[in-house]
């Protein structure tokens, strides 16, 4: 039996989802109030590389990191753990590679497992 309904109170990003679905529907407008993310044209958008690395893994801080980044506004979109390898990291650090400190830098990341995250 359908009774009243109400509306749960809901977060900004839940705000985001609900506006994104009614997007998609036609005859709904977009209801009034802040964008939300992913609301300016991709050629706007940055992308960052956000790297946990291997002490801060072993260290389990890859919550409080995760949590720094969304409580300012930040949108998450792809996460993994990977073990880096020489390969990878040359190709990532190669303005570095001749560097005094390459060496070293090279044996800390390949040291443990890291998070990257876009």
């Amino acid at each position: 039996r359908p009774g009243p309904t109400r509306r749960p109170a809901m977060g900004s990003l839940g705000r985001c989802l609900a506006r994104s679905l009614l997007r998609g529907q036609p005859g709904l407008s977009r209801p009034p109030g802040p964008r939300c993310y992913g609301s300016a044209p991709p050629e706007l958008q940055e992308k960052t590389l956000v790297l946990v690395k291997p002490d801060a893994v072993q260290r389990r801080l890859v919550g409080n990191v995760i949590q720094r980044f969304e409580r300012r506004g930040f949108k998450l979109v792809a996460m993994k753990l990977l073990q880096a390898d020489q390969g990878l990291l040359d190709k990532h650090y190669q303005q570095l590679r001749q560097k005094p400190f390459y060496p070293a830098l090279l044996a800390y990341m390949t040291s443990g497992p890291l998070v990257a995250m876009v």
